[in-house]
């Protein structure tokens, strides 16, 4: 698994991540990494670090982690669970400024294709240049 390309998805909802994996494993026929990492320690809405930092583990063997936030408190959230991870580990760690769910389903499409993370980038960035405003 250590060339895999590890997804985690970070929401105030459980509901929006659990959505997002599935929609990506039924897209990508479960090829792809991705865990669910949204709302709170005890299912409420909010973010949690320790639910993030438990994603990131299940990602561990994968050789990057690309983490998708859908706003605020989600973003910080992740950055804690980064900041609390072990160097190694937090190395592999990228939060993408994109999307969650358009962000998410390109990079889990592109990592099909390779494990380049510049290339997975681009393509995430080419579909947001390429988005109606």
């Amino acid at each position: 698994m250590e060339k895999m390309i590890g997804i985690v998805l970070v929401s105030h909802s459980k509901k929006i991540t659990d959505g997002i994996q599935e929609l990506i494993n039924e897209m990508t026929g479960n090829q792809v990494k991705v865990v669910s990492a949204g709302g709170t320690d005890d299912g409420r809405l909010g973010t949690s670090a320790h639910l993030i930092m438990e994603a990131i583990h299940d990602c561990s063997e994968c050789k990057r982690i690309l983490i998708f936030c859908d706003m605020g408190s989600s973003i910080l959230s992740s950055e804690t669970a980064i900041d609390l991870l072990e160097p190694e580990l937090r190395d592999k760690c990228l939060i993408v400024n994109a999307p969650i769910v358009e962000g998410a389903f390109v990079a889990a499409v592109q990592s099909m294709v390779t494990t380049d993370i510049d290339n997975i980038l681009d393509e995430i960035r080419n579909m947001q240049n390429s988005m109606p405003v």
